[in-house]
């Protein structure tokens, strides 16, 4: 190999992989465990959707590393096919908890590489249940609260006539925070899965399907 290839040789090599499962499999985000200076994380990996605007020309997705220890507590970044890049190197320092006096120009490098081992070659549906959470809440990137379902309702149609589309946001929301309702709605692409931020305002799977099928018969 010559010193040429080894500066294009891509450091995550799983990555390619993992985002094209993702799209494979209709998933805009995904999570796995990272281990960094003796501290777990979760790192939650998400897709640039179509025409979202990228940091940097090569971005191929957002990560978000989230304390395992305090779930409130993480860093937002995104990753190309060599390196995770952060906003700054202060940010990075205090979060990771590293001495800024041992920081230097190579530091995003160093822990790139650390970061390339975790890095998984599929999507894996089944998560824990804080995963699930937290994929949940950042799924359709508006209210992170947002977790409690309350209502599945149909989307209406477009102006030509034929009907409007669960996006595929709203579908990984609901698959990871209400599976069995989700699984029997699924096969319907012009419902939508409603949620608030409000934990008063959540309705079981039953009464959801009561509500839904009340609302279809009149």
């Amino acid at each position: 190999m010559t010193q040429e290839d080894k500066k294009t040789e891509l450091l995550f090599k799983k990555l390619p992989f993992l985002l094209k499962d993702m799209e494979d499999k209709e998933w805009i985000i995904d999570s796995f465990p990272f281990r960094y200076k003796g501290e777990q994380y979760i790192v939650i990996l998400t897709r640039y959707r179509e025409n979202e605007r990228k940091p940097r020309k090569y971005a191929k997705a957002k990560v978000e590393f989230v304390s395992s220890n305090n779930t409130n507590n993480s860093i937002m970044g995104h990753i190309d096919f060599f390196n995770v890049h952060f906003d700054s190197v202060k940010e990075f320092c205090d979060f990771f908890g590293v001495e800024r006096g041992n920081a230097n120009r190579d530091l995003f490098i160093d822990f790139s590489r650390i970061f390339s081992n975790y890095i998984p070659e599929e999507k894996v549906i089944d998560k824990s249940d804080i995963e699930k959470k937290l994929i949940g809440s950042r799924a359709e990137g508006n209210n992170p609260n947002a977790i409690y379902c309350y209502d599945v309702r149909r989307n209406g149609r477009k102006e030509d006539g034929s009907p409007n589309r669960r996006s595929i946001e709203n579908s990984n929301k609901a698959q990871s925070l209400r599976p069995k309702l989700y699984e029997r709605y699924c096969s319907d692409a012009n419902l939508s899965f409603f949620f608030s931020d409000k934990q008063e305002d959540e309705r079981s799977d039953i009464e959801i399907m009561r509500v839904f099928t009340n609302r279809k018969t009149k």
